[in-house]
């Protein structure tokens, strides 16, 4: 016979109420009875019933998540950080990824509403201008993962775009760079802010801006070849610079791998600032300093939102979204130049 939560109640001597509690995580428990409880309900090998408690609730426990891509480390980051949100409130995650395609996007959302999750968590592609038109009509708390449509009224959590140019340009300055590239990328309302923070920060410190210095991937081009090709292009410029912004860590190796293979010097005639901080593509030969854009605690954010949301029956509109700043994370590609010291011959 399954063990019951009234079982584990009557064997403590507690309330049903607190051991519910307990095992939804809510923190007005103490400690002492938290660990009496967590430690009968190993030794009884007790699992909830999932189905009983959403015909209670009228809820199914479950949070939808829904991914441009599953292909990348930016994912996998959100979705360690939904699931730190919603685990210790006895929910779990269906996870679809639309592939960068628009129609499949539209599909996927609707997939997970006809599952009857009870909160939508979205990610959309970079290039997206508008929301999937199913998310008009529903009542679900939808919680929208980085920056919104232009035509987006609801709940979003999402980084300072802006601040990302601006802080790459404040840290290249702090370490003596005075020549500085950019390498954009796609033409998005991301891509466009970052540039608007460079450039705003770049004429602050009254820095030139050659056109030969700000470069444009090939279109879909955005990964490691771009930034091999367009150090290479920066090299055959007349002044070669002395720091590169990247749109992304991929494009920051190939720019370290083109610089290094010419002879360069990395850091101390080249220093090289990557976006990201995608682990551990940034700690892999000479290390690379990365802006840190903050993934994780994007997701976990994004699903408390969405459980307040629940907790309120879909009034999630009376929520704040929630806006966060990127941090530089410092290593040897931006840091002090120290020589190598050389063997005495003897």
């Amino acid at each position: 016979m399954a063990i019951r939560l009234q079982d584990i109640a009557d064997d403590l001597k507690l309330s049903k109420m607190t051991i519910s509690k307990v095992l939804r995580g809510q923190t007005d428990v103490s400690e002492e009875t938290k660990a009496r409880v967590l430690k009968r309900v190993q030794e009884l090998n007790y699992r909830p019933n999932i189905s009983a408690r959403g015909l209670r609730t009228g809820q199914t426990f479950t949070i939808g998540l829904a991914l441009p891509s599953l292909q990348d480390s930016t994912s996998a980051q959100i979705v360690a950080g939904v699931n730190e949100g919603v685990r210790p409130h006895g929910y779990s995650v269906v996870i679809t990824s639309a592939d960068g395609d628009a129609e499949r996007e539209e599909r996927e959302v609707e997939l997970h509403l006809s599952r009857q999750v009870d909160a939508l968590l979205l990610c959309l592609r970079g290039d997206a201008s508008d929301l999937p038109q199913v998310l008009e009509t529903t009542t679900v708390p939808v919680v929208l993962i980085g920056y919104p449509p232009a035509r987006f009224n609801g709940i979003s959590v999402a980084i300072r775009e802006t601040e990302v140019g601006q802080i790459a340009v404040q840290h290249l300055l702090e370490h003596r760079c005075r020549r500085i590239a950019y390498l954009r990328g796609p033409r998005t309302p991301i891509g466009d802010m970052r540039f608007t923070g460079f450039l705003e920060e770049m004429r602050s410190a009254e820095l030139a801006v050659k056109q030969e210095w700000i470069l444009e991937p090939q279109p879909g081009e955005t990964g490691y070849r771009s930034g091999y090709d367009a150090m290479q292009r920066l090299m055959a410029a007349k002044t070669i610079p002395d720091g590169v912004m990247t749109y992304n860590d991929l494009q920051a190796i190939g720019v370290r791998d083109a610089a290094l293979e010419a002879g360069l010097e990395v850091p101390r005639q080249l220093r090289i600032l990557g976006c990201g901080n995608t682990l551990p593509l940034c700690e892999t030969g000479l290390t690379l300093s990365s802006i840190d854009l903050a993934y994780r605690e994007l997701g976990k954010r994004a699903a408390k939102i969405a459980l307040r949301g629940i907790g309120e029956k879909g009034n999630g509109t009376a929520q704040r979204s929630v806006s966060l700043s990127p941090r530089i994370v410092p290593r040897s590609s931006t840091g002090e130049w120290v020589p190598t010291e050389r063997k005495k011959t003897k």
